[in-house]
């Protein structure tokens, strides 16, 4: 009897057994890269990816049985904010809110959600994901104003007069 359930329970395991993947998500507009670690069980992990408008991070999977889906993302990537701190995600499985455990570090924020037999999306929405204006637009401002001290030094453009 002993015997057989240590078959059995050895037999089963690598069934249940969640290994580490990565998934490098790629931002359309600036082409900068992130990678999200992820595992998940009785599920396959078809592409994840970015959707601005709705801050979100969209998952697609294919699902056949119930399992659990951990992933690991890059605060660059997405994150949920208030003013005074961190807020709290939005994680829908097929369009239905879904309740979720979360860890976090500084860099990035863990969540694990489970996906029922049949699953086909994912999405996690934040506050806010991939900065819509990088360092581009920083640049763009500096330019900016040292045009306008030049022309107003050159032309000099009094206001208030």
């Amino acid at each position: 009897m002993i015997m057989a359930t240590l078959v059995f329970s050895v037999g089963v395991a690598p069934v249940f057994a969640q290994t580490p993947q990565q998934f490098a998500v790629k931002d359309a507009q600036s082409g900068q890269s992130f990678t999200v670690n992820y595992s998940i069980t009785g599920a396959t992990v078809n592409d994840i990816s970015i959707s601005p408008q709705d801050t979100s991070l969209l998952v697609t999977i294919t699902s056949t049985s119930d399992g659990n889906l951990t992933m690991t993302m890059p605060r660059s990537l997405i994150d949920a904010k208030t003013t005074t701190g961190d807020d709290d995600f939005f994680v829908l499985v097929d369009g239905a809110d879904s309740e979720f455990s979360e860890s976090k570090t500084t860099d990035s924020r863990t969540i694990t959600v489970f996906v029922p037999e049949g699953t086909e999306e994912v999405e996690v929405i934040g506050t806010q994901v991939v900065p819509e204006f990088g360092g581009l637009s920083f640049v763009v401002l500096v330019i900016a104003i040292i045009s306008i001290v030049a022309i107003s030094s050159k032309t000099r453009l009094k206001f208030g007069q």
